[in-house]
């Protein structure tokens, strides 16, 4: 199954294996290389492709470095030269290179090529390291995310005859599990498991050791997810990013695309199918975490007494899986776990199935004895479960929708958005039928203040046609306009037409409704304060929070207030370190602030707090742009590293969360003050 390598290709691997700089590179050992990926072309394909290295500065000096890495491949005369990036000591870091052929390469082989990165006037390092031309199989990409400017991977499986035919091909998304990665998901997707001994660790990202895969009739998209951290936040953002740009670059049928993964993978099949429904035709998570009340990553994170702070049962809720089952309502789902699974137990994808059948979906759960946590292997096995996902089919609901949501984030389903709901923070329903026949729109909603419909998408009510809509004993005539939503208002005695959106000003709604992990999860920059000698201060506090540890792979964005510009406020979160008086940003919108500096004081809403006694995160729409967010980190002290999910350290906080000093983690000092702002953004 597996090809044989050859030996100058095993000398390659060798260079990649070895993650620490040989001492004799100019006493180069303080430099650690994480990744090397590089992209694999396709035949008759010349780019220019993207490359990345990340890499870590050890030092006990604060203050970034330049880097910059280029890529020569010398059988081309090709010097391929990437973008400058700040390298902060202790941060990894992501630089990446352009990969550029000057011809079409025509046949599979491999060039020879020498990477180089220069950090600063004293580090520079050379490693030898292939670039692969193949025509079908297993490829290695990235992307440049519009999140932070760092490039980062995926794989994909791409057939024989995708230039050759002019028709549309389905796509598998495949999410992979914790502690593993992209290229291993690809090739367990396809049936082949690790061999005996075999760690997950090796056949990892763009090494040039993989197996001969089997040929299958589809598309296959393997993102990463921004590493081992849960597909939530820039872990969800990296899929999406990924399904967008497949389904710019290739001929995707957009009523066959799919969703499967397993353990962290699984969860994130649960996460992107019933948050998206619209988008998928199937979904097959394997020994998938779903309940988040019982899983250990967020349970030890919780207070003993959750009766204490009301807005954890509420995060836990709005975040509980079971919570949007309905939405499966779109696809078809088939579970697969273990019956003796020790790290995910089977009770997960059991209390699934209860959630499912209550919503009226039948859900098969396959389960095997004796696998332990590793049910991919025979869930996978023989790619039948992918053979099977190609031949999924989406059937787009005309006639009726049923759907929940307590975001706006995933607000529309369809020809259906919730613009308003009445309580926000708690789920919202709606069930719509439409009749054809007699162009009624008959609605059932709860906790839904204002809805748009667009027609456009429904038969029999093109622009200028007539329609009613019927909600309970309450009906209304309306004329389709030429362009835009139907806007209703719902209210308790029954409907009416409203004349615009309803969102003016501050207020909760899509992209700017928090809670915390939002302004973590688009565009964002990490700003440090200078002012009053607190550069270095406040610049130690930002290294420890953009610290998430060796198995998360996120390269935030680092500014000093001094160089925080109208653009970078007009087009980016801003998470603040420092205070009014160590950073110029806060300086200038503290007193527009929910939580603000006063003299020796903390001030929200009408508590007061030592400023020398306490720490907080707050989130809120920016004074100088509420179009997007500030996040104000004060006094940062909490280890991220120790908590590899995105769901255990951000997840589970509210939009504002005031402690008493002295905790490495949530909950492990005083909590003062937590909660949810109203939908105003008022306390």
């Amino acid at each position: 199954m597996w090809n044989d390598i050859p030996a100058v290709i095993l000398s390659a691997f060798l260079f990649f294996s070895c993650n620490v700089i040989e001492a004799e590179e100019r006493s180069l050992t303080n430099i650690e290389i994480k990744y090397i990926d590089l992209p694999t072309f396709k035949t008759g394909e010349k780019g220019p492709l993207l490359g990345r290295v990340v890499i870590k500065l050890h030092s006990d000096d604060l203050e970034p470095l330049t880097g910059r890495a280029v890529l020569e491949i010398e059988s081309l005369k090709y010097r391929g030269e990437g973008t400058e990036r700040l390298v902060y000591p202790g941060l990894y870091t992501a630089l990446d290179f352009p990969v550029e052929l000057k011809e079409p390469a025509m046949n599979n082989e491999f060039l020879d090529g020498i990477l180089k990165f220069s950090i600063g006037d004293r580090f520079s390092v050379s490693r030898r390291v292939p670039v692969y031309i193949r025509k079908s199989g297993m490829f290695f990409r990235s992307y440049r995310s519009s999140v932070d400017d760092a490039v980062y991977p995926y794989a994909l499986y791409l057939p024989d005859g995708l230039e050759q035919s002019s028709k549309k091909w389905p796509l598998v998304v495949s999410l992979h599990g914790a502690w593993s990665n992209y290229a291993n998901n690809l090739k367990r997707l396809m049936g082949i498991g690790n061999r005996e001994g075999e760690p997950d660790e090796l056949p990892f990202f763009s090494l040039p050791i993989w197996p001969e895969l089997p040929k299958v009739p589809g598309i296959v998209a393997c993102p990463w997810g921004r590493g081992t951290m849960s597909y939530h936040g820039p872990g969800a953002r990296d899929v999406l990013d990924v399904l967008e740009i497949i389904r710019r670059d290739y001929p995707i049928d957009s009523q066959r695309i799919t969703v499967t993964g397993l353990s962290m993978g699984g969860n994130g099949t649960w996460e992107m199918a019933l948050r998206y429904p619209d988008i998928w035709a199937a979904a097959a998570p394997v020994c998938p975490i779903s309940n988040i009340e019982t899983w250990a990553a967020v349970t030890d994170n919780l207070p003993e007494d959750k009766k204490t702070f009301p807005y954890i049962n509420k995060i836990i809720k709005q975040n509980q899986i079971s919570e949007w089952a309905l939405n499966a309502k779109a696809f078809p789902v088939h579970i697969y776990h273990g019956n003796d699974d020790p790290v995910v137990p089977i009770a997960h994808s059991e209390d699934m199935v209860a959630a499912l059948k209550k919503a009226g979906i039948e859900a098969p759960l396959t389960r095997f004895d004796n696998v332990g946590h590793n049910a991919w292997d025979p869930a996978y096995k023989n790619a039948l479960t992918l053979l099977g996902l190609f031949q999924a089919e989406r059937k787009k609901p005309q006639g009726e929708i049923s759907f929940v949501t307590c975001r706006y984030e995933n607000s529309r389903y369809e020809w259906l958005e919730i613009e308003r709901f009445e309580n926000y923070g708690d789920y919202a329903r709606v069930d719509a039928e439409w009749r054809k026949e007699t162009r009624e729109l008959v609605l059932k909603t709860g906790n839904v203040c204002r809805l748009n419909i667009y027609p456009g998408e429904l038969s029999e009510a093109g622009p200028g046609s007539k329609i009613k809509v019927v909600r309970g004993v309450k009906s209304l005539g309306l004329t389709v306009p030429a362009q835009g939503p139907l806007r209703l208002e719902i209210k308790k005695e029954g409907i009416a037409q409203a004349s615009g959106p309803s969102v003016m000003g501050a207020v909760k709604r899509k992209g700017l409704e928090g809670p915390i992990y939002e302004a973590l999860s688009s565009r964002v920059i990490l700003v440090y304060g200078t002012k009053e000698g607190g550069g270095r201060r406040n610049l130690g506090e930002l290294r420890r929070f953009a610290d998430w540890g060796d198995l998360p792979d996120v390269h935030f964005l680092i500014k000093p207030d001094t160089l925080i510009t109208k653009n970078d406020i007009e087009s980016s979160h801003l998470v603040l370190f420092g205070d009014e008086r160590t950073n110029s940003i806060i300086t200038r919108i503290n007193e527009k602030s929910p939580v603000r500096f006063d003299g020796s004081s903390v001030v929200a809403g009408k508590d007061r707090f030592s400023r020398d006694q306490v720490a907080f995160k707050c989130v809120f729409p920016n004074p100088l742009n509420p179009e997007k967010f500030v996040l104000l980190n004060f006094k940062e002290e909490w280890n991220y590293a120790e908590n590899w999910s995105f769901q255990a350290s951000f997840k589970l906080l509210p939009d504002y969360f005031i402690y008493r000093r002295g905790g490495d983690h949530p909950f492990a000092t005083e909590v003062l003050k937590a909660g949810f702002f109203t939908d105003q953004w008022t306390w």
